[in-house]
C-alpha cells in the first residue's frame, strides 16, 4: 500500500523540519509520499519543509479544511493521512494503518489513533475527552485519520472551514460507515488548548459545535473565536 501523508501546517517554522525528520525517520520510505500544505505562514514554513517533502502546496489564506482537501487532492496513494503537523504518529503507524485495512476494515469509512497530550491533570483531561468522542466517530484533527481516496471523495471530503472541518468531515464519514479509534497513540502538542486551559477549550468547542448543528454559519463562528 502507498500512503499519502497530508500535513496541514501554518506557522510552524520552529519546528517543521525536526517534524517531518521524525516522520520519514520512523516510516519507510515506500511506499510514501509527504504532502505539506502551507496555509499562508510568514515565517518560512513552506521553504523549511522543501527538503524533507515530496510536495509543498502553498494556499493563499489559512484554512486548515481547504489545506486538507489541497492535499488530497495532490495525492495518489492508495490511503490518505491526515496529520498536523505538531502530531507525532506511532512508530509503527504504516504497519498498524496496513493491518487495519488489510484485515479489519469491513464497514469501516476511517481509521485514526488515539491522542495522548502529555502529562497533568489538564492534558490528561483533554486526552481521555478526546478519545471518548473518537470512539463516538468525531474525529479531531490531532488524532491522525486514515482514509482511502475512494471514501473521501464519496463523503465529499474536508469542507473548506477553518475551524470545526475535522467536526464535519466526521460526521459525513460516519454516514457511510464506522469511524474506528486504534490502540497506539499519537502524541499531539495542543498548543491552543494548554494556553486557553483544558476545561475552557472543552467548553468552547462543545458550545461551537452545539451551535453549528443548530444552523449557525460557520465563518460567524470563526470569526468570534468560537474555535
Amino acid at each position: 500500500m502507498k500512503f499519502s501523508v497530508v500535513v496541514a501546517a501554518r506557522n510552524e517554522g520552529a519546528q517543521i523540519v525536526s517534524a517531518l525528520k521524525r516522520l520519514r525517520h520512523i516510516s519507510r520510505a515506500s511506499p510514501m509520499e509527504l504532502i505539506v500544505v502551507d496555509g499562508a505562514s510568514d515565517d518560512g514554513t513552506a521553504d523549511a519543509a522543501r527538503e524533507w517533502a515530496d510536495g509543498v502546496v502553498e494556499l493563499e489564506s489559512a484554512n486548515r479544511g481547504a489545506q486538507w482537501d489541497a492535499g488530497a487532492r495532490r495525492a495518489g496513494g492508495d490511503l490518505l493521512f491526515f496529520l498536523r503537523a505538531d502530531s507525532q504518529p506511532p512508530a509503527d503507524w504504516q504497519q498498524a494503518l496496513e493491518r487495519f485495512w488489510l484485515t479489519a476494515a469491513s464497514g469501516a469509512a476511517a481509521a485514526a489513533f488515539r491522542v495522548d497530550y502529555g502529562s497533568g491533570a489538564g492534558p490528561r483531561l483533554l486526552s481521555a475527552w478526546s478519545n471518548a468522542r473518537a470512539r463516538r466517530g468525531v474525529i479531531g484533527a490531532d488524532h491522525g485519520l486514515c482514509v482511502t481516496p475512494e471514501a473521501y471523495a464519496a463523503s465529499g471530503g474536508y469542507p473548506h472551514f477553518a475551524e470545526l472541518e475535522d467536526f464535519e468531515f466526521s460526521r459525513r464519514l460516519s454516514r457511510r460507515g464506522r469511524v474506528v479509534l486504534l490502540p497506539q497513540v499519537t502524541h499531539a502538542a495542543a498548543r491552543r488548548a494548554r494556553a486557553q486551559g483544558a476545561l475552557s477549550y472543552i467548553a468552547r468547542r462543545v458550545w461551537a459545535e452545539a451551535r453549528y448543528r443548530f444552523g449557525a454559519e460557520p465563518g460567524r463562528l470563526f470569526a468570534a473565536g468560537a474555535d
